[in-house]
């Protein structure tokens, strides 16, 4: 990290004001999006909130916690769920993954047959790695391949 990095997170990790630790690039939703693109929101921007917005007003915040509970409230009716396919290839994929390559630590997504990477790695050879194993898993159809790479470590 270069110094002004490192002041900045300084800065964020033990200010007393609230410009001190806010986050300044704020994403936010409309009333109408639906929860599944919420989710993804969350995901992609690895944030765990997003406020709501109404003629550009604030009117809540959607949390993961609170997908999680309308999920459970619904009885998790989610399509990647309910299809057995999708749960047979999630499985498969899963099994793959960690017991051929040793990843264990990313989500898979698996919706009418489109697989989902989600989460961090540690090299490109593991991302590709991962995405191979979903092109061999039957019943793929096409792959999203979000997968992220963990920062590097330094002694």
């Amino acid at each position: 990290m270069s110094t002004r990095e490192r002041a900045q997170e300084f800065i964020r990790t033990h200010g007393q004001k609230a410009s001190d630790v806010m986050t300044s690039k704020v994403i936010t939703v409309a009333e109408e999006v639906p929860l599944h693109e919420i989710a993804r929101l969350l995901e992609q921007n690895h944030i765990k909130r997003v406020p709501v917005t109404k003629n550009g007003e604030l009117v809540g915040i959607v949390s993961r916690a609170n997908l999680l509970q309308g999920l459970a409230a619904k009885g998790a009716k989610i399509t990647s769920l309910s299809s057995s396919d999708d749960k047979i290839i999630r499985e498969t994929l899963l099994n793959s993954l960690s017991k051929e390559i040793g990843i264990t630590t990313i989500n898979v997504i698996v919706t009418n047959g489109v697989v989902e990477l989600w989460g961090f790695v540690s090299s490109a050879a593991e991302k590709r790695a991962a995405e191979v194993s979903a092109e061999n898993t039957p019943g793929v159809k096409s792959i999203e391949n979000n997968l992220g790479f963990l920062p590097a470590i330094s002694d």
